[in-house]
């Protein structure tokens, strides 16, 4: 018997998962047959207590290499850690798929230990000397930052090694943003602007990069670089000191032509790059919170949030103009305050702050929902739409069976999503499979 196993520690903590994946089942069923569940009634998850002993075991078995064992023994769970190990957990941010079995990821986003993993079925790589991964739209082309710039590499392999089609480096980008923002506090100050980045995405096959840094959204091509947001009509309105931005959020349509932005203080902005027009939308909540596009390019959807819950609506980019004072677009889910989204074949699944995936298709029917335990941070979906890679803020990395026939019994949710396997990707820790 393997000797790091302890087994009535992983009876307890089977059994306990077992119960408690059918208890919030059953009280999700009947929210969703129209009775009012008291919440009051669904007992604790009581697997916290066991949180330290399991995750040792978890490290015992990776040193060993008995992983299968593992997932066996010892099903991965997050809930029941967040407590002891609250402090180790980090968001994992999801970049995208180089190929149907492996996944590129960001960990310690705003540290100086900035770091890029690919994962796959035999663990994760370490990739130096970079710090922060973007990808385009279409998942072809990688964005890789470092302390000197961003290079542009084209379907890079394992090790994110591959024909670099374009370079773009911090100082030509900080010197063009210094001479346009003179007086303002903005990504040209920061000495370590790869440390501020929350998205890269390359367009235009490398001509261009979209960046997301905490100070600002920028669009960077070779000649120029245009702070999309915040706007400086809005900086000088409201005498902002700085680029800073709450909530900042963008994205990019698959054909390149529209980009879609924003953050806590301003609306949905849209803009067609094509005819070189902005739009601004109202949002239908508070604060916007998170833009996607469908892939097919014709929608873009907005979700904006209140507290913990938000509206999603959805938006054709053919009738935005004429239309920006509407404020009746089609609402396609009203509850989830949304952290990272991603189309798949049965529709757009949503991640939320509670850690719920909802997947709703263009209707605004919900299909299914799954918990995956911990705040969502980001979605990817892999290139033939079998898997679907999960970043949570609780420092995990779940790899998700799209065609999975049924959930298995430590599952929470309406679908038949089964976990497939599942990083642990921890500050200051080697990453561990579970």
């Amino acid at each position: 018997m393997m000797g790091w196993l302890k087994e009535d520690i992983a009876e307890k903590w089977r059994n306990e998962g077992k119960r408690y994946a059918r208890d919030v089942n059953a009280f999700v069923r009947k929210g969703m047959q129209g009775e009012q569940p008291d919440e009051s009634e669904l007992e604790g998850d009581s697997r916290s207590g066991m949180s330290a002993e399991v995750f040792h075991m978890v490290r015992q078995a990776n040193l060993h290499g008995d992983l299968e064992m593992l997932r066996r023994e010892l099903p991965a769970a997050t809930w029941p850690l967040s407590e002891a190990f609250q402090a180790s957990m980090q968001a994992v941010n999801v970049v995208g798929y180089l190929n149907e079995e492996t996944c590129v990821c960001n960990t310690g986003i705003f540290t100086e230990n900035g770091q890029i993993y690919t994962m796959d079925q035999h663990g994760g790589q370490l990739i130096s000397p970079y710090t922060f991964a973007g990808c385009s739209a279409d998942g072809l082309d990688y964005a890789l930052a470092g302390p000197d710039g961003v290079r542009i590499i084209r379907q890079p392999d394992r090790r994110l090694e591959g024909q670099e089609i374009a370079t773009y480096r911090w100082e030509d980008i900080q010197a063009r943003i210094q001479s346009s923002l003179p007086r303002i506090e903005s990504l040209a100050d920061c000495e370590h602007p790869e440390r501020t980045l929350e998205g890269l995405i390359p367009m235009d096959e490398g001509r261009a990069l979209l960046i997301h840094s905490r100070y600002g959204i920028y669009l960077v091509t070779q000649a120029q670089v245009t702070l999309l947001h915040p706007d400086l009509a809005e900086i000088e309105e409201y005498e902002l000191e700085d680029t800073q931005l709450d909530m900042g959020h963008a994205a990019v349509s698959r054909d390149g032509r529209w980009l879609a932005y924003g953050s806590q203080g301003s609306n949905h902005m849209v803009m067609d790059r094509q005819l070189n027009k902005t739009y601004s939308l109202y949002p239908e909540s508070s604060y916007p919170h998170y833009a996607a596009f469908t892939s097919d390019n014709q929608n873009v959807w907005f979700n904006a949030c209140h507290f913990y819950n938000g509206v999603t609506i959805q938006v054709p980019l053919e009738d935005i103009q004429g239309n920006e004072t509407k404020e009746d677009w089609p609402i396609m889910n009203e509850n989830a305050r949304v952290y990272a989204a991603v189309e798949t074949e049965a529709g757009m699944v949503l991640g939320d702050a509670y850690g719920y995936l909802y997947c709703v298709n263009g209707e605004g029917k919900e299909v299914w929902r799954h918990f995956v335990g911990s705040t969502i941070y980001s979605l990817v979906v892999s290139p033939e739409q079998s898997k679907l890679a999960v970043g949570t803020y609780g420092g995990m990395l779940h790899v998700l069976d799209l065609h999975s026939k049924e959930m298995d019994e430590y599952g929470i949710g309406t679908g038949t999503l089964r976990e497939l396997e599942r990083y642990v990707l921890w500050r200051g820790e080697e990453p561990l499979r579970w």
